[in-house]
């Protein structure tokens, strides 16, 4: 069988969300038809308040007409789950991935994405971890970074966002995931220190590479059934 070529990465520095979104979606027809590999796409975007496809106007703490007053775009993101909040400070990378050609499943595919972070984060000394039920990466009982996919004809979009230093209090006007008394927490408040973005981004992208393009297997893959955000 001829080897899967290696993830190729791309830097996009600060960007609105409705350009990374629509630039997701032409890569992601261009993969599907086979025109170009695997890519991960690094991004920081400006505040916004990104929907999923669950109903989730209840999650609002503030409305959408007001948040767009106070500096928050509000957009429709088409990937699973319900509301997420992207900001500066945070590091987002966006995985358009054959799933069918590397032979994962979804849940095999978001741990991957999962044990890429854990392992980024562990290179800074944070004890990072999953949890049962409740998709993303948590420290403790505080969230760290979140995930939410869309897969369709067998090629993912959308991916991970991880909590460098953002602003923790625009978290506030939401319900992030739809987890109710969901404690954000960063890398900043963490370790009492912001690393750059660009040094966070290195490591992922090696962490990345070591879980998807390795030859050999992970040993116990597992995750969420279906394509979820948390």
């Amino acid at each position: 069988m001829p080897k899967i070529p290696s993830i190729q990465f791309e830097s996009l520095g600060r960007r609105p969300f409705a350009e990374v979104l629509e630039m997701q979606l032409k890569l992601r027809r261009r993969r599907q038809a086979g025109e170009i590999g695997d890519r991960v796409l690094f991004v920081e975007h400006p505040r916004v308040i990104t929907r999923g496809r669950r109903p989730a106007e209840e999650d609002f703490k503030i409305s959408p007409a007001e948040l767009q007053g106070r500096g928050f775009e509000v957009a429709d993101a088409g990937r699973g789950g319900r509301l997420t909040y992207h900001g500066p400070g945070q590091l987002v990378a966006y995985f358009i991935v054959s799933l069918t050609m590397r032979k994962l499943s979804i849940p095999q595919f978001v741990r991957r994405v999962e044990e890429s972070v854990i392992g980024s984060l562990g290179e800074f000394g944070i004890a990072a971890a999953t949890r049962e039920g409740c998709p993303g990466v948590w420290v403790g009982g505080s969230k760290i970074a979140s995930v939410g996919f869309s897969v369709d004809r067998g090629v993912s979009m959308h991916g991970v966002a991880v909590n460098v230093d953002p602003r923790l209090e625009d978290f506030g006007v939401i319900v992030p995931c739809g987890i109710q008394d969901c404690e954000i927490t960063s890398m900043r408040q963490l370790l009492g220190r912001a690393p750059i973005l660009v040094e966070v981004e290195e490591l992922l992208r090696k962490k990345i590479a070591e879980k998807f393009d390795s030859p050999s297997p992970l040993v116990g893959e597992g995750g969420f059934d279906g394509v979820e955000t948390g």
